[in-house]
């Protein structure tokens, strides 16, 4: 615990079963307990993670505290208040410490707050400019040493918090602690050997062993962050023209990738729109604004977003309907990233961190991987395939041989 409130900041990352939430809630206890007045945010990506998971072990940490006052005869009640309704949790301690639990998808939720201290649970999920936004928030001046705590399973080794906590170049202000499911005592007989038996060579390195880089089933394995990623400001590549592949969502984000095709005949993504929320009118008022700007040969939109691509029609863009077939379109990206043929510039960071963790689901007794894509934070995997595989200079072309018996794929 001391060791965590020696750095500015601290990434807890551990597989599974060690200890992350219970320590995220003994953190924020003792802080509080030990330091009257004191004001920290607790933070997990939704509401609903909050209330099942996070809020619920803490009052239960905390209810143990209070246990151990009540038998030593100690006349002190811990919480003086607690608030718990859907957008409005805290806990108000008897000295005047008080902590908020906030869900961490919006920059604006969490403007205008004043804290000492703050701790993230599965920051993995959540926007680096959240946790931009909550250094700023960082005013206050009740503890000796201001800090904030993360704890989460491991990532890709292209997310912020590997690049900012690992390899930084500020080891005294993020500091990283690692674990793994084998250094935990406390688990019941046979757990560790049923989840070996359970899961692939990728998840154990994840889940189990706590490495960085290893997702269960990726899909595009072939992308290799030093090979197919670039500086934007280092762009060297003679791009001919651009094209856009969109991805639209109601509640889940919405993402425009633009993508410069080069006379060699590769595609650099250089550019990436990535927003909550937006209507089909926002969108297309910003494929419009994008379109001034790169002048797209064509604009390839999710086909079930029909209403966009009457909105972008109407706006007189060079819009349609992408070419919807997952299996095909994911088979000719892996085929462009083993070929080098796809680029990205270091700018496009949700795309970065979306495409190491994409990966195949499993089938409904949860033992073989299928063929099809799980549905989460694939949002800016499906633009590029949208741009990629819909657009006509990428299709796979076909040759029929002379009796045209047959076809060949060429």
């Amino acid at each position: 615990m001391e060791d965590i409130k020696k750095f500015d900041f601290t990434v807890y990352s551990g597989a599974v079963a060690a200890g992350k939430t219970l320590l995220l809630a003994h953190a924020a206890i003792d802080t509080c307990v030990n330091n009257p007045g004191v004001k920290g945010i607790i933070g997990s990506l939704t509401y609903t993670q909050l209330t099942n998971v996070v809020f619920t072990v803490f009052k239960e940490e905390l209810a143990k505290y209070q246990e151990k006052l009540n038998e030593n005869g100690i006349p002190i009640k811990l919480a003086y208040r607690i608030v718990e309704s859907h957008g409005k949790m805290k806990v108000e301690f008897w000295n005047g410490s008080l902590i908020y639990f906030l869900a961490m998808d919006k920059e604006e939720k969490i403007r205008g707050y004043t804290i000492d201290f703050f701790c993230l649970d599965e920051p993995i999920e959540i926007d680096e400019r959240i946790f931009d936004q909550l250094l700023a928030r960082m005013r206050g001046n009740k503890l000796p040493h201001r800090f904030g705590l993360l704890t989460t399973n491991p990532g890709a080794e292209t997310h912020w918090i590997y690049e900012r906590f690992y390899e930084g170049e500020n080891p005294k202000k993020y500091h990283h602690i690692d674990t793994n499911s084998y250094e935990n005592i406390f688990l019941p007989e046979g757990y560790i050997e049923n989840m070996e038996q359970s899961y692939d060579e990728d998840w154990k390195r994840r889940f189990l062993n706590g490495q960085w880089g290893a997702f269960e089933g990726q899909i595009y394995k072939a992308f290799n962050p030093k090979e197919h990623v670039i500086e934007q400001d280092k762009l060297q590549a003679k791009i001919k023209y651009y094209i856009a592949g969109v991805d639209w969502g109601i509640r889940n984000p919405s993402c425009i990738l633009t993508i410069g095709i080069t006379n060699d005949k590769k595609a650099v993504v250089v550019d990436e729109y990535y927003k909550n929320e937006r209507t089909t009118a926002q969108v297309a008022q910003e494929l419009r604004r994008l379109h001034k700007q790169y002048n797209y040969r064509k604009v390839y939109i999710d086909p079930s977003a029909a209403d966009l691509i009457t909105q972008c029609e109407d706006l007189k863009l060079p819009a349609e309907k992408a070419d919807n077939h997952v299996e095909p379109g994911i088979g000719k990206v892996k085929s462009m990233f083993e070929q080098d043929r796809i680029l990205i510039c270091d700018n496009c960071r949700n795309l970065l961190r979306e495409i190491p963790a994409y990966r195949y689901d499993r089938d409904k007794e949860n033992k073989n991987l299928t063929e099809k894509p799980i549905k989460l934070d694939d949002h800016s995997c499906d633009a590029l395939r949208y741009g990629v595989y819909s657009f006509r200079l990428f299709k796979r072309k076909i040759r029929w041989t002379y009796n045209k018996s047959m076809a060949e794929e060429y």
